[in-house]
């Protein structure tokens, strides 16, 4: 179980996020949503342990939202995930720094693996 550890799933796609959602507070993650990165900057209060994070969103996109984290909280240490069917993902997480990449369509156990091994309950 992973009580107590908070995540921030940023997706623009609301079926995406409640599925996320559910999966990790069905494993005991406190989990907080937003639609876009400036939804997401937002939810930074307090910081999340772990983000997952779309890459291509409306408005205010993965990149941009990583790099404005970086940016605004220089000493801030969350472990983010970068889900995207886009070609580019790779080369967007070595830019921005994450942790952990996943190509849309993602298989969900590996989803919650990844993300009770980056918060430290694998």
């Amino acid at each position: 179980m992973s009580v107590g550890i908070s995540v921030l799933v940023v997706d623009d796609d609301p079926d995406l996020r409640k599925m996320i959602g559910r999966l990790l507070e069905h494993d005991g993650f406190l989990v907080r949503f937003a639609s876009d990165g400036l939804d997401a900057l937002d939810q930074l209060d307090p910081m999340p342990q772990v983000i997952v994070a779309d890459l291509m969103m409306p408005g205010m996109d993965g990149e941009a939202f990583l790099l404005t984290l970086r940016e605004r909280h220089p000493d801030a240490r969350p472990a983010i995930v970068l889900l995207s069917a886009s070609a580019i993902r790779d080369e967007v997480a070595a830019r921005v720094g994450v942790d952990a990449t996943l190509a849309k369509p993602f298989d969900t156990s590996e989803l919650r693996e990844l993300i009770r091994e980056l918060a430290g309950n694998g």
